[in-house]
């Protein structure tokens, strides 16, 4: 079977089913659920001032609500990006390049004043006479949560795990798939979870690179019971990546990157009127795509892993 016939045969199809027969219908959350944070605008300036040999590159600068500011990009390891005030107050998430000169900057929480804050900005680079400058532009949501305000504890999140796509994902914008998990996590312990995924973009490049976004919830279960609920990939924060293989059969190396933001009203026990994301990134070192399912991958399994920090309400501890 050929390359191209065998994905004309995956892709041209206008008849393919938006949920697989016999799978249920997603449900998410409405966004104006949630509780709602204070937003400002953002504005900052980098200037590129060194790298280390690791490829962590140094930045000194000025932004709003920061005034003079450092700050890091760790390259290597997932694009980490920690920018630090005067007095040692950090805010910290993670780049996405859209080009080498554009892209975009995700927040996931800080410490200090910044405790508990998230926020997305887009930058531009742009090289004067040698100089490398970093202009950001966006918002920041800061909760009336966090930093111990009303009695609210804002504490680090980390999970491990991964579990099963058991019947694959789909290979058209729109299409849903569910997915399930085990694994460990502060506050959680060791825990289970389910929820839904949603294509809604797909490409795939002349070269067999393939590229998406995503979005969906997910529901992680503690042991005792208590849910934490969350909505992931809002607002394009949902990227995937991988490669066609050279017989055309399967994707490698896929990468799904997303910021989970907590649903405070769905989520139950310790986690009701919890706020705060983490940032997750879940990996599959190759996906089949020969399939019972038309227009859907084969079943697989994938590992995630996530940071960020959650803000758990007074006595929820």
């Amino acid at each position: 079977m050929s390359k191209p016939s065998f994905l004309d045969r995956l892709f041209g199809r206008d008849d393919r089913p938006a949920t697989p027969p016999g799978r249920f219908t997603p449900h998410l959350t409405p966004l104006e659920d949630r509780t709602t944070p204070t937003t400002v605008p953002f504005h900052e300036t980098l200037t590129l001032v060194g790298q280390s040999p690791a490829g962590v590159l140094s930045y000194v600068g000025h932004a709003t609500q920061f005034g003079k500011v450092t700050a890091t990009l760790d390259v290597p390891n997932g694009n980490k990006f920690v920018k630090v005030a005067a007095n040692g107050d950090t805010a910290f998430g993670f780049v996405t390049h859209a080009s080498p000169t554009t892209g975009s900057i995700t927040l996931t929480g800080g410490t200090g004043r910044f405790t508990g804050i998230t926020g997305a900005s887009t930058y531009v680079i742009t090289v004067n006479g040698g100089t490398t400058t970093v202009t950001v532009t966006g918002t920041l949501d800061k909760p009336d949560l966090g930093g111990g305000q009303n009695g609210n504890v804002t504490v680090p999140f980390s999970l491990t795990g991964g579990g099963p796509a058991p019947f694959g994902i789909p290979l058209f914008a729109g299409g849903t798939a569910p997915h399930s998990s085990t694994g460990v996590a502060s506050l959680l312990g060791k825990h289970t979870g389910s929820g839904t995924f949603k294509v809604e973009s797909l490409n795939i490049s002349p070269t067999g690179a393939v590229t998406g976004t995503f979005s969906g919830s997910y529901t992680f279960v503690a042991a005792n019971g208590d849910k934490l609920v969350m909505n992931y990939g809002v607002g394009g924060t949902g990227v995937f990546s991988g490669q066609i293989s050279a017989d055309g059969l399967s994707v490698l190396n896929v990468v799904f990157d997303a910021v989970f933001t907590v649903d405070s009203a769905a989520s139950t026990g310790r986690f009701e009127g919890a706020t705060g994301s983490f940032r997750m990134i879940a990996k599959s070192p190759s996906i089949s795509l020969v399939s019972d399912t038309p227009g859907y991958t084969a079943p697989f399994e994938y590992t995630w892993e996530g940071d960020g920090e959650l803000t758990l309400k007074k006595g929820k501890k």
